[in-house]
C-alpha cells in the first residue's frame, strides 16, 4: 500500500463489507453437529492482467452460502451465480478491462449458514503494469505432475470449458501420501445425467491395488441431478461403466472411492464394459509408464449424424439418463526431459464386440475426435505445436 492511512481506510472498508454481509446473513437452527465439510474459497487465479476476462471460483462448503462483490469493484468485477448450498466449481467470476495504470482489487467475501464468512481477494494489474513473465503463463505441466495447483483451468488435461445453463465444471481432489493432489475433472450435463467429458492425468503415484465399490452420489452435484444407481441399470445389458476406471485410481481408498460417484458412471454395453473397453483401459495405464506424464479425456458419444435422436434408458429412481452411442478416449504423452508431445485417440461404438483387443482400426487424430464431438482438447498446448500435435497419428509409437 502507499501510506498507512490508505491501508487502514482499505482495512475499514474491507470490515465494512464484512460486517454488511453478515447482518444479512438469516438466522437458522441448526443442530451441534459440525459441517461435514470445512469451509474454503478459491480463486483460479487471484492475479490476472489488465484484459478483460473471466474464471473459476471454487466453493467448498456443506451449507449455504452467499457470494458479494466489495464496493470498490462493483462497476468492473460481478459473480454468478452469487449464491447456492454445498460445493461448487462452475461460479465464475468475470471482470472488465483495466484501462488504467495503476493496480485495482476487488474484494470477495463468501458467508456461509452459521454466520461465518471467508474473505479473499482478485488483483488486476493496471495497463500499464508488464506481465511477470510473459514467456511462462503458469502452465501446470510445469510443476510437478499431479499436484494441485492453480489456476485449475491450466492442467494439461482439460478441454476447452465452455460456460452454459445447465451445465457445470466440477473437479475433485484427494490426497496421496499426506500430499494434496487432483483426482479427476469433469464436465457434466445436469439434464442428461451425464459427464461429457472425464479428463485426469495418470502416472504411477495414482495406480496401485484395491476397489472399494463405493457406489454413491458426488458430493458436488445435487442429487437429483444425477443418476441414481445403488443397484445398477434396471435395463438389462448395461453395466456402470466408469468413465475414469477404478483402475487407474487405487493408490488410495479416497482416490478410488472418488470413481464410483454416480457421475462418473454412464450405461455401457455389459459385454463392451467387461471386455474391449476394459483391455483398452489396462493398455493406457501402460503408456504411463513410458512417459512423466499421461493425460486422457474419456467421453461419450450421444448423438451421431446417422442418428441424431438421444437414447435414454432409466435409473433406480425411474428418472431418464442419456444412453451413449459410442465413447472416445483422448491420450496426450508428455516428456519434460525433451519437451515433447504425442497424441491419439480411440473411438467405439457402444455395442457387443466379437473381439476383446483394441486394434489399430480403433485409433484416430486428436483433431477428428474434435469434429465429431466440438470438444476442444487439450487447449493448454503449446500454440505453436498444438495442431501438429493433436494431427498426429502415429498406431507404432502405441504398441500397434
Amino acid at each position: 500500500y502507499r501510506s498507512e492511512c490508505e491501508m487502514i481506510s482499505r482495512l475499514k472498508s474491507y470490515l465494512g463489507h464484512l460486517l454488511l454481509l453478515m447482518s444479512a446473513v438469516p438466522f437458522f437452527i441448526v443442530s451441534c453437529q459440525q459441517d461435514a465439510t470445512e469451509n474454503r474459497v478459491i480463486l483460479s487465479s487471484p492475479e490476472v492482467g489488465p484484459e478483460a476476462g473471466a474464471q473459476f471460483i471454487s466453493i467448498e462448503s456443506s451449507v449455504d452460502w452467499t457470494v458479494q462483490i466489495g464496493e470498490d469493484a462493483a462497476g468492473w468485477c460481478t459473480v454468478t451465480p452469487s449464491s447456492g448450498a454445498g460445493s461448487r466449481n462452475n461460479i465464475i467470476l468475470s471482470y472488465q478491462e483495466n484501462t488504467g495504470d495503476d493496480e485495482r482489487r476487488a474484494v470477495i467475501i463468501v458467508s456461509f449458514g452459521r454466520g461465518n464468512a471467508v474473505m479473499t481477494e482478485l488483483r488486476q494489474r493496471g495497463a500499464s503494469d508488464p506481465d511477470p513473465d510473459p514467456e511462462d503463463p503458469g502452465n501446470p505441466g510445469d510443476k510437478p505432475d499431479g499436484l494441485v495447483s492453480d489456476p485449475v483451468y491450466e492442467w494439461m488435461e482439460l478441454p476447452e470449458v465452455k460456460e452454459q445453463e445447465g451445465y457445470a465444471y466440477v473437479f475433485h481432489r484427494s490426497t496421496i501420501g499426506g500430499e494434496e493432489v487432483r483426482n479427476y475433472s469433469m464436465y457434466y450435463d445436469a439434464e442428461n445425467r451425464i459427464a461429457l467429458w472425464v479428463a485426469y492425468p495418470i502416472c504411477k503415484m495414482y495406480v496401485g491395488s484395491g476397489r472399494t465399490d463405493a457406489w454413491n452420489y458426488d458430493p458436488k452435484i445435487p442429487a437429483e441431478y444425477q443418476p441414481q444407481l445403488f443397484k445398477g441399470w434396471p435395463e438389462k445389458g448395461y453395466d456402470r461403466g466408469h468413465q475414469l476406471p477404478s483402475g487407474s485410481r487405487n493408490s488410495s481408498e479416497d482416490l478410488n472411492r472418488q470413481t464410483f460417484y454416480f457421475t462418473n458412471m454412464t450405461a455401457q454395453v455389459s459385454s463392451f464394459n467387461q471386455g474391449l473397453w476394459a483391455k483398452v483401459e489396462e493398455k493406457v495405464r501402460g503408456y504411463s509408464s513410458s512417459c512423466d506424464t499421461l493425460y486422457v479425456v474419456t467421453g461419450p458419444i450421444l448423438t451421431t449424424q446417422e442418428e441424431p435422436e438421444m437414447r435414454y434408458t432409466a435409473d433406480n429412481a425411474g428418472a431418464k439418463v442419456a444412453v451413449p452411442k459410442g465413447y472416445f478416449k483422448v491420450l496426450l504423452k508428455r516428456n519434460i526431459k525433451d519437451g515433447t508431445y504425442y497424441s491419439i485417440a480411440y473411438l467405439y461404438d457402444n455395442v457387443k464386440y466379437d473381439r476383446s483387443s483394441p486394434a489399430r482400426e480403433d485409433l484416430r487424430k486428436v483433431s477428428e475426435i474434435e469434429d465429431i464431438t466440438g470438444i476442444t482438447f487439450f487447449q493448454n498446448l503449446p500454440d505453436n505445436i498444438e495442431n501438429d500435435v493433436k494431427n498426429q497419428l502415429d498406431p507404432v509409437r502405441w504398441g500397434f
